[in-house]
């Protein structure tokens, strides 16, 4: 978390600008900031109950440390009953911290823990904007309501996103990035697809480490959770066989939505935008080095949804904040006012249906939140068209030159 407050203010692959901007303006975002904290607040209340993600890892933990079986004798997957596990038997290690506490004093301490960890991706991602609009990007950060829902489930999806950006800024030194990277892929598999982008981009040696930690961890898991392992070797089988998502997508509500997510166009839409954003953005990266950090951010925006049910997880999203706050401060550096408009409005309507929640059998929030990426997709490609040019390696104060 430390690293992720101080990492290098080029975070989002540009320096920041310092236009002056009315006092007003800015003034105005302070209060929106302070409005949409109060209601991000409201909404997380609502939340209650906390913690239904992070009891599957406490049970885990309570079951590991009384040596009886960590998963169940016929696992559902991918959305399995309350208290479920569904991850590699090490990943409950360090939840046997808050096994002996009374659940109501483990999810406080969880739900302390990933608050803190998003206000440092947010003060990573935010820091770099100009200063007039940091505030404004704050509420939005505040009031994104995957982020919100991900800390009162009490998951590890907002760790998993700070561990791929603390590898990002230690790219330099392959072994700790690639080390890292390996902690993050082992405990959520979502960003598996950056192995893609890395030696794409011409970081081969990270992945080189990668493997090798991720191979050695392989390898004592399964040394010391012997016991464990057909039950997790079960969980990847019962993924493969499971008709869960199919099933969940046809009864929903307007057919004609759900026909298209379950079309096979639909439901290979967003693997295939995982694979070309860790492919074909990884060899850009390697082409434009100012724009790296553009692009890493852009692949970890669809890592999620290289699997065919990854659309269907909410707080997913949340991979998608570090792309948000790239493109738009690509979009502010734009010279021409009018596309600058443009582009900030877009990226706000993409934030806008990101946000979109409905009720059970409703297809329509799955078929917004589609959308929405497709459309910070678009933009994230657009803002590249920005003549500015920004050598990642000057001093912090460096100004874009067109």
């Amino acid at each position: 978390m430390r690293r992720l407050y101080l990492a290098p203010i080029d975070s989002q692959g540009v320096k920041p600008e310092t236009p002056r901007r009315p006092r007003l303006a800015w003034a105005a975002g302070v209060v929106v900031m302070v409005l949409a904290g109060l209601a991000g607040l409201g909404i997380f209340l609502a939340k209650q109950p906390f913690g239904f993600d992070l009891w599957a890892y406490v049970l885990a933990a309570r079951h590991l440390l009384a040596g009886e079986p960590m998963y169940s004798a016929a696992p559902q997957m991918p959305a399995g009953p309350f208290g479920e596990y569904h991850y590699a038997p090490i990943v409950a290690v360090p939840f046997a911290l808050l096994a002996p506490l009374p659940f109501w004093l483990a999810i406080t301490l969880w739900i302390g823990i990933n608050t803190g960890i998003a206000a440092a991706i947010g003060v990573h991602l935010i820091r770099p904007l100009p200063p007039g609009a940091r505030p404004w990007a704050a509420a939005a950060f505040l009031l994104f309501l995957p982020t919100i829902l991900e800390i009162s489930l009490g998951n590890i999806n907002l760790i998993t996103v700070a561990l791929c950006l603390v590898a990002w800024s230690m790219r330099g030194r392959s072994a700790a990035a690639g080390a890292l990277l390996a902690v993050a892929i082992g405990a959520k598999l979502l960003p598996a697809s950056l192995m893609l982008f890395y030696p794409a981009a011409g970081r081969a040696r990270v992945v080189a480490w990668t493997l090798v930690v991720l191979v050695a961890g392989l390898l004592l898991t399964t040394v010391v959770f012997w016991r464990e392992m057909p039950g997790y070797i079960a969980l990847f089988v019962a993924l493969v066989d499971s008709d869960q998502t199919a099933e969940l997508i046809a009864d929903t509500r307007p057919r004609e939505v759900a026909a298209f997510l379950g079309s096979p166009i639909g439901a290979w839409l967003l693997p295939t935008a995982t694979l070309a954003t860790a492919a074909v953005g990884g060899l850009a990266a390697r082409r434009r080095p100012h724009d790296e950090t553009h692009f890493h951010h852009l692949a970890l925006a669809f890592a999620p949804y290289l699997s065919l049910f990854g659309l269907l997880w909410f707080p997913y999203l949340v991979f998608a904040l570090p792309l948000l706050a790239s493109s738009l401060h690509r979009a502010l550096l734009f010279p021409h006012r009018l596309l600058r408009v443009v582009l900030v409005a877009a990226l706000a309507f993409s934030w806008l249906l990101m946000q979109i929640v409905g009720e059970a059998g409703d297809a329509m929030p799955l078929a917004a939140h589609l959308l929405g990426l497709l459309i910070l997709l678009a933009v994230a490609i657009a803002v590249l068209a920005n003549p500015a040019r920004i050598d990642i390696t000057e001093g912090v104060g460096t100004r874009a030159t067109a």
